[in-house]
């Protein structure tokens, strides 16, 4: 018949189609991790770089960022916090980005690096 040939191809689009969609998903929930890993690394090394702060402030700064804007959007977050030379102070957030397809897993690692602010007295 006729009219079964435009149904045969259809049946066969439709899988297509949703793993397009859920490939378009998963990107969505990729990328909104990495933002929120790189949001709370400048968060981090915003807090430790500010005049008499610590590292460890900067690390609890972006854990606490990481919890309170999307603790499900970025899983088992890892911070690690380092002074570098020439008074800088870099961040580095380390997860794994939220999966709906159960083979992948999809790294997010972001840094931000700050110069460390001091007190300068002009004369």
């Amino acid at each position: 018949m006729r009219g079964d040939d435009g149904l045969a191809e259809f049946v066969v689009l439709i899988p297509v189609f949703f793993l397009a969609v859920l490939l378009a998903v998963q990107f969505a929930l990729w990328s909104h991790a990495s933002h929120l890993a790189r949001a709370a690394a400048e968060q981090g090394a915003s807090t430790a770089a500010a005049f008499g702060s610590t590292p460890a402030a900067g690390t609890s700064a972006a854990y606490q960022f990481i919890a309170t804007t999307g603790a499900n959007s970025l899983t088992a977050p890892q911070v690690t916090t380092t002074t570098g030379t020439g008074d800088t102070v870099q961040v580095t957030i380390t997860g794994r980005a939220q999966v709906i397809i159960p083979w992948l897993s999809l790294q997010v690692s972001e840094t931000s690096v700050e110069p460390v602010q001091k007190f300068r007295v002009n004369r």
